[in-house]
């Protein structure tokens, strides 16, 4: 049994280096830099002048409202793909990517309740 949980935590950390480390280009330095080719790696128009950083810090705000203190993270992290898909017109996998580029690069802490 125990080997068995070795072989799944190893696979899902790998699953998640291959998510989160493939999306970085080598020269993105700054954390906003990489932020910015993750929104542009998983197709998400915008224009030269946005600024991306709050959009991001935004995401995080929405995920520290409805994750601190639950014990249940699905419903708000819903809530948060939801709200993003409808108020900035992007896709529902879009979203959930933007919301995920946000916790890995702003909100870390979050990372973990936001599901794979």
């Amino acid at each position: 049994m125990t080997r068995h949980r070795r072989t799944v935590t190893a696979a899902l950390i790998a699953a998640g280096f291959a998510l989160f480390g493939g999306l970085a280009p080598a020269h993105a330095d700054s954390p906003d830099d990489r932020f910015a080719a993750y929104i542009d790696q998983i197709g998400i128009p915008r224009s030269p002048d946005q600024d991306l950083k709050a959009v991001g810090q935004r995401v995080c705000e929405m995920l520290t409202t409805g994750l601190q203190g639950n014990p249940n993270p699905a419903p708000a992290v819903r809530g948060v793909v939801g709200t993003l898909s409808k108020n900035a017109n992007i896709t529902k996998e879009q979203a959930v990517g933007l919301m995920r580029a946000s916790s890995y690069v702003y909100c870390p802490q979050w990372g973990r309740l936001i599901g794979r």
